[in-house]
């Protein structure tokens, strides 16, 4: 018996200090509510300041040990920041961007359920991605999925950037979607659906408020 509670309390205290192992994607519409501008993709420890200017005060220290390991230092980091896409394989972790003022500045969602917000600091330019820039850079070499309770109506192919042109296909269970192209709120989309043949035509990728329809996959397609 005292061999099992040891054994039990190894158990838990493993569990307890093991690094989080999980991928973050959002996979719904209900995945992310506050949209910003665009994302900022954090790197593997940073500040984040109360106003955008160093000696203010200090809300949060983020910090990981080896991000392509996903070894995270503090899971309670995870619990405390609200990333919308977090791929520590690809050295991705994405936060809503509110405001960038300039002056390598960023006023990021800290949380999408609460709109908290708080300041970063980075010198890297390449940070920063409009939606538009995130899905060139992430969609055309991963592809891009919908999200999984999009509306019916919202699963349409089209011979045009519009709504009002001709609907070339009612996609059902869309396995696989890649992009030559993007115009506006539209995106030249190659789809492989529940048959083998691919189909080509335009996607609203991106509604008039500024909620998007999918996201890239930001992982290879086997």
């Amino acid at each position: 018996m005292r061999k099992l509670c040891i054994l039990l309390i190894f158990f838990i205290l493993m569990l307890v200090s093991a690094p989080v192992f999980a991928d973050i994607l959002p996979l719904s519409t209900k995945s992310i509510k506050y949209y910003g501008i665009g994302v900022l993709n954090m790197p593997k420890s940073y500040t984040i300041y109360q106003y955008p200017y160093k000696e203010s005060k200090i809300l949060r220290e983020v910090n990981y040990e080896n991000i392509k390991k996903s070894a995270i230092v503090n899971s309670l980091d995870m619990r405390k920041i609200s990333y919308i896409a977090y791929v520590p394989s690809n050295n991705v972790a994405l936060l809503t961007v509110d405001l960038n003022p300039g002056n390598n500045w960023y006023s990021v969602y800290l949380n999408q359920s609460t709109g908290e917000t708080g300041w970063v600091y980075t010198e890297d330019e390449n940070s920063f991605y409009t939606y538009k820039s995130l899905f060139y850079h992430y969609g055309k070499k991963y592809g891009v999925r919908m999200f999984s309770d999009l509306p019916k109506k919202d699963k349409i192919l089209y011979s045009k950037e519009s709504k009002d042109s001709q609907i070339l296909e009612e996609l059902s269970y869309p396995k696989y979607i890649s992009f030559t192209v993007i115009r506006g709120n539209w995106l030249l989309a190659a789809v492989n659906d529940t048959s083998k043949q691919a189909k080509v035509g335009w996607f609203n990728w991106r509604n008039d408020d500024g909620t998007l329809n999918m996201f890239p996959n930001f992982k290879e397609q086997y």
